[in-house]
């Protein structure tokens, strides 16, 4: 009771101290942000670098330009200015405060140099060399979640297969949007827990210029950002352009205890990034021709220190690069009838490497690619006394590669996925504001359906959507779908085949088979282990509902608050050598008393690197391997009683359901104008179990998400200055290790202040003209991480990654 009472004053306290994430639509000239307050904003002339007309990006539907309130999927939405009122230096930091999203396996932090594991995926482990950040939402692994670019597909990077996301400059982003509930009837595979989309600015004219200095003042890390954002129009067409220089300095703690080890570890790599991105659009009669391009290089340096044991110390080096064109033909005609084929090619490298003192550094190189060609047309199929029923389809082509010399991977150096699909999507205004039937101002059908072929599996996702519209105040909304993702190249050609010969207690051996020179209960067990190619889809069936207030009485008040449920069956993960011989679920995975064809068909994989054996009629029971499978005693393989599947396998069920709240309010005070915002998560359950043995939790404990994250902003702006706070809340949890004994860990809270300067308003010069200046103070108190005992980083750095009080200047000018 008490734990709960805590958790309410939190939250309590963060409405009375909060400011909201934008609405999708919404400018950043409404905000008390720095630039004028909304009072003095209405009649000013927009920036120079508004987006393009006619270039419309709806999150959650194919159907362009449909209104946002049509959609009944839950949406959450952040612009630039809430990344630098939160004081991150990169989205790659900014992401971490959203409550909706997980660092989960992918984080820049503690991955590098680290070897810290999360329990939610294997991610993390190839991640120590890439550190590439990525979105992972409902607490799920990364791979649950789809990313996207301005609403199309990103390329991944290295073995995490991870979107760039880190690589992304704060100043080129209009707007996140967040759809944390099924997609894949819009987008394809992978969008389960949801989808991120990133929209990105296109200026149409002018020239803004923004430099940003921060450091941290206990640690003395340092961070310079310097980009530049251009563009031009004529009358039939624009063009824009950004540069990016971005130099980022170690983040290096204290030493830690780990293990009766003495470590020092870069917990955030030495980092220098530099960008490029541009684009044109031409109109020509009713056609528009489009091309985007970007490249961006980013090197980065981190160093694990043995205190005690100097000869032990490792050195990480990592050189990334990425090239992406984004190319678009759209027609426009009569309505909403329009036709779009978009043709996108990525490839991004990296080059990796670790060393340690008086050793070769090992190496490996990776590279990715991933065309994409779609089709897509839209257009008003009939007329209903509510309105439009508006129609979209298409077809889309993927091809996805994967190439290294990774060791890892053995005798294979990546793989090849081409996937075909066809989409569509209908939205049915059942009843509209005009037909004044009471207690339904309006009621609106959506419902979309895509199939596709991945080579290896098939997949159909349906989604079908209801937002009613009781009157102005309150709108409720809900959703089901079932989507699906596909297993990653590293676990179906990640690892390859080792196999091993052992004795084991067997559960389920046959009493009538036991071999009477071993132990009762023992047998002769063959284990397959590495990675598999015969995995199939993961399905997904997710639910959501939900309602939207805006309270006629309260006046600029919003609130919205939903229920979110997910369930993934067939879920990858890799069982333990002690489960495959006492769970029953994963005996199906086993063969039990094997034929010699089946044996000589798993020895004889040319996929298997490494055959050996641990028993006591070879080699006196020491740990023997063999050169190939012509050594392998055939005396040994004859008493095989079980070939025991380790590989990765579709054996799990992973269920949570959750709560989400988004509360905004904007008023007049002082003379100017206050903006409040609260979003929060509350994850209910989250657990995994195979077939029906017991659920596990995945749910507060160590490297596992907190049950309850909360962000929230209060901002007040006057005649061009504004002043604000950024208050992020992580609850407590359990450290769980099986190693350590329980221990509670505290929650953990940061706030951050933040001082916005139209300078333009406040001084009367030329100098200053349409010139801004934030000052922003990230984690204003130096609250530190909670201790956990013996951790690799001292602390869990997927709950609470390090955020030392760092003090920073943006400064921008427009010409």
């Amino acid at each position: 009771m008490r734990h709960l009472a805590v958790k309410g004053f939190a939250v309590f306290s963060l409405i009375g101290a909060c400011a909201p994430p934008a609405a999708a639509q919404e400018t950043t000239a409404d905000r008390p942000d720095g630039r004028a307050s909304l009072e003095d904003t209405k009649d000013r002339e927009k920036p120079d670098t508004d987006r393009a007309s006619g270039d419309i990006i709806v999150t959650g539907s194919l159907i362009r330009g449909l209104p946002k309130e049509y959609v009944a999927s839950p949406v959450f939405s952040y612009d630039q200015a809430d990344i630098v009122h939160s004081g991150a230096g990169s989205v790659s930091e900014y992401m971490l405060t959203i409550p909706q999203n997980f660092t989960s396996d992918l984080s820049e932090f503690a991955t590098t140099g680290a070897g810290i594991g999360s329990p939610l995926g294997d991610a993390a482990t190839y991640n120590q060399f890439d550190g590439f950040a990525g979105f992972a939402l409902r607490g799920l692994a990364s791979d649950a979640t789809l990313t996207l670019l301005n609403g199309r597909r990103m390329p991944s990077v290295g073995l995490t297969e991870a979107p760039t996301v880190s690589t992304i400059p704060s100043m080129l982003i209009e707007r996140i949007d967040i759809i944390p509930d099924g997609a894949s009837a819009t987008y394809g595979a992978d969008a389960v827990a949801g989808v991120v989309n990133i929209v990105t600015r296109k200026p149409t004219k002018g020239l803004e210029l923004q430099v940003r200095g921060a450091t941290a003042t206990r640690t003395g890390k340092e961070d310079v950002q310097i980009s530049g954002l251009a563009g031009h129009s004529w009358g039939s067409g624009n063009v824009y352009g950004m540069a990016m220089y971005q130099k980022r300095s170690p983040f290096i703690g204290d030493p830690v205890d780990a293990s009766g080890e003495k470590l020092q570890i870069t917990q955030l790599p030495n980092e220098r990034l530099t960008g490029f991105y541009g684009g044109v659009q031409q109109e020509l009669g009713d056609l528009t021709f489009s091309i985007d391009a970007s490249r961006f290089q980013r090197d980065r340096t981190s160093r694990q220190i043995f205190l005690d044991e100097p000869a032990f110390n490792r050195m990480f080096r990592t050189r990334t690069t990425g090239v992406s064109v984004y190319n678009g033909v759209h027609w426009q005609g009569q309505g909403s009838t329009a036709l779009d084929l978009t043709v996108d090619y990525h490839r991004t490298h990296t080059d990796s490497s670790s060393s340690r003192v008086g050793r070769p550094p090992a190496s490996r190189e990776s590279t990715n690619t991933l065309f994409v060609a779609e089709l897509r047309g839209q257009t008003a199929l009939v007329t209903l006394p509510a309105g439009p029923v508006l129609v979209a389809g298409g077809f889309q082509y993927r091809a996805e590669t994967l190439r290294t010399d990774a060791t890892i991977f053995f005798n294979r150096n990546g793989g090849t996925r081409k996937v075909k699909s066809v989409f569509g999507e209908v939205n049915v205004p059942i009843i509209g504001p005009d037909q004044g039937v009471p207690l339904v101002r309006s009621l609106t059908l959506s419902a979309a359906a895509r199939y596709e072929d991945l080579g290896f599996d098939t997949a159909l996702s349906p989604k079908i959507g209801l937002r009613w519209q009781v009157d102005r105040s309150i709108a409720l909304r809900g959703t089901y779908a079932r989507s699906f993702l596909v297993p990653r190249f590293r676990s179906t050609i990640g690892i390859a085949e080792q196999v091993s010969f052992g004795l084991y207690d067997y559960k389920f051996l046959d009493p009538k088979g036991q071999n009477p020179a071993l132990p009762a209960g023992q047998a002769l067990v063959m284990f397959r282990a590495g990675a598999n190619p015969d995995l199939r889809t993961q399905k997904a069936d997710t639910f959501t509902v939900g309602v939207d207030l805006t309270p006629t009485f309260v006046p600029n008040l919003t609130i919205k608050a939903g229920y979110y449920r997910i369930r993934i069956s067939g879920r990858v993960g890799t069982p333990s050598p002690d489960d495959s011989l006492s769970v029953k679920d994963l005996q199906v995975f086993n063969i039990a008393n094997p034929t010699p064809a089946q044996v000589r068909q798993v020895i004889d994989n040319p996929d298997v690197f490494r055959r050996f054996a641990e028993v006591p009629s070879i080699n006196g029971g020491d740990l023997t391997f063999f050169d190939n499978a012509g050594q392998v005693p055939a005396d040994l393989l004859s008493q095989v009683q079980l070939i025991a599947d380790i590989r990765a396998q579709n054996f799990a069920v992973e269920s949570t359901n959750g709560l989400d709240l988004d509360l905004a309010y904007r008023s007049k005070l002082f003379g100017g104008t206050a903006m409040v915002n609260l979003t929060g998560q509350y994850i209910l359950n989250l657990s995994l179990k195979a077939g029906g043995s017991t659920a596990i939790s995945r749910l507060d404990g160590y490297a596992k998400p907190a049950n309850l994250r909360l962000n929230g902003t209060i901002a007040w702006g006057r005649d061009g200055v504004s002043v604000g706070s950024v208050v992020n809340y992580v609850d407590g949890f359990t450290d769980d290790r099986a190693d350590q004994p329980i221990r509670s860990v505290g929650s953990y809270t940061t706030a951050s202040l933040f001082l916005g300067f139209d300078l333009d308003r406040l001084f009367d010069a030329p100098l200053f003209a349409d010139s801004e200046a934030q000052l922003v103070v990230a984690n204003l108190f130096d609250r530190q991480p909670p201790r956990v005992v013996d951790g690799v980083v001292g602390y869990d750095p997927y709950n609470n990654p390090p955020n030392p009080r760092t003090i920073g200047l943006v400064l921008s000018k427009r010409f």
